[in-house]
């Protein structure tokens, strides 16, 4: 079995954002990058297109160094990084491309440890990934912030976005029974 042979995001959340329109001018910067990286996760060349949005968005200046802009944008590069690991085919430059974009999320989390959207991109970065690479404990950290950070963050996203991450969490994650609880209302309060 090839190392990142089981590395992928969940179909439900590809088919729930790629509904999403794209932004208009103007509009939250993000969605074109949350775009793009989903096409990623099955088309190679989107992480160019991906990575060229990310410097267009820094480039035009609003991003505050520190931010939790400046957060989400850093994590999507790791993100990114690391599915330059799900497209390679030369093993050691797979495992290289894993650990820069492992690296970068690991900071981000470290620097941002409530920024939800961060946790959930290292969570669908390591997830899937055989225990063999160590990433256990993470995945159990994210799943645990996710569960405490989600039932108060339902307003900071698109909707559908909130729901596919709180439906992921609620499935696979581990939370306590109050947690479940706040998860689920937070969930029936977005629509979803």
């Amino acid at each position: 079995m090839e190392l990142i042979q089981r590395f992928a995001l969940p179909l439900l959340l590809a088919a729930v954002l790629s509904a999403v329109p794209a932004p208009a001018h103007g509009q939250d910067p993000l969605q074109r990058i949350r775009q793009l990286y989903l096409s990623a996760v099955e088309d190679e060349s989107a992480i160019a297109r991906g990575m060229r949005a990310l410097r267009e968005v820094r480039a035009a200046g609003a991003v505050r160094a520190g931010s939790g802009l400046d957060a989400a944008l850093t994590a999507y590069d790791g993100a990114l990084a690391t599915l330059r690991a799900k497209h390679g085919s030369w093993p050691p430059a797979r495992l290289r491309h894993l650990r820069q974009g492992l690296a970068v999320m690991d900071a981000v989390v470290e620097a941002h440890p409530d920024h939800p959207e961060v946790r959930y991109l290292r969570l669908m970065s390591c997830y899937y990934l055989p225990s063999i690479l160590g990433r256990t404990a993470s995945v159990r950290e994210d799943f645990a912030a996710l569960a405490r950070l989600l039932p108060d963050a339902r307003g900071e996203y698109p909707p559908e976005l909130y729901a596919a991450i709180t439906r992921f969490v609620l499935r696979h994650g581990e939370p306590t029974p109050g947690q479940r609880r706040a998860l689920e209302a937070a969930l029936g309060e977005s629509g979803g």
